[in-house]
């Protein structure tokens, strides 16, 4: 296996995923087709229930470099030295606190609220010439379900708004069809993330959700297959992130 070149997008079937330790059944499903699980932790300093989000505790810069908010979060044994990035503000049990590490990274792009995330990531951002899409939702990376490197599913009115001048084709969902434990509703990027190039895992039934066939006929434009993880309702869980994928024999030649 190797390190995703781009966060989000693998090119090959994903080997490796950050998940809650929580997500018993998905992660049950995911280890069954062979995709090792990062289970991560509870945070004490994040809210309760969502301190063991991964998109809360880790961003993945691509290949072997992340930031992390804690310096003891461990993603699993690698050959590939880990380029271990801290954020030095605390995080906090309330917003916009939570959020410092909360922003999906697409290709080029970032997808953010600038004046949440944190600076050690707007630094990032800076000298690595990226395009900043500046948003108003703090919960940027749960907003978001990344089809491909042109092609978004959001929640979210302010993204969809900002989204449209950088992004080919964005899909606007409604709320609140999304279980969260202990909020009112959760978000689309939070139950999902891409387990290969051409796949989606979905942490529960799409057929749950009030814009299922909107989404469905989204995913089949790209030829993108959805895999459901579990017979619930669709549930929020912090994102399913790719980190490693297996590496082809193409690969392998070049």
């Amino acid at each position: 296996m190797r390190f995703i070149e781009k966060p989000n997008l693998p090119k090959n079937r994903v080997g490796a995923v950050a998940i809650s330790s929580d997500a018993t059944t998905a992660i049950n499903s995911l280890e069954k087709m062979n995709i090792e699980t990062i289970k991560i932790n509870a945070d004490s300093r994040l809210p309760v229930p969502v301190n063991s989000h991964a998109d809360l505790q880790l961003l993945h810069l691509g290949k072997n470099n992340f930031y992390f908010q804690t310096e003891h979060l461990c993603i699993g044994e690698s050959k590939e030295k880990i380029n271990r990035l801290l954020i030095n503000e605390a995080p906090g049990n309330k917003y916009p606190n939570d959020v410092r590490l909360n922003c999906a990274i697409i290709d080029n792009k970032i997808i953010c609220n600038k004046r949440t995330i944190a600076k050690e990531i707007l630094q990032y951002v800076e000298i690595n010439g990226m395009i900043v899409v500046d948003v108003r939702q703090g919960y940027t990376k749960c907003s978001v379900c990344i089809v491909n490197e042109n092609a978004i599913i959001t929640d979210d009115k302010s993204i969809f708004s900002a989204a449209q001048n950088y992004f080919d084709d964005v899909l606007l969902i409604s709320k609140k069809s999304i279980r969260l434990k202990g909020y009112d509703y959760g978000f689309i990027g939070g139950c999902c993330g891409k387990i290969d190039k051409n796949t989606i895992a979905f942490n529960g039934v799409l057929e749950s959700h009030a814009d299922y066939k909107l989404i469905c006929d989204f995913l089949d434009k790209y030829d993108i297959k959805a895999i459901e993880l579990t017979r619930e309702r669709l549930t929020d869980i912090g994102s399913i992130i790719p980190i490693k994928e297996i590496i082809c024999n193409s690969d392998q030649k070049k």
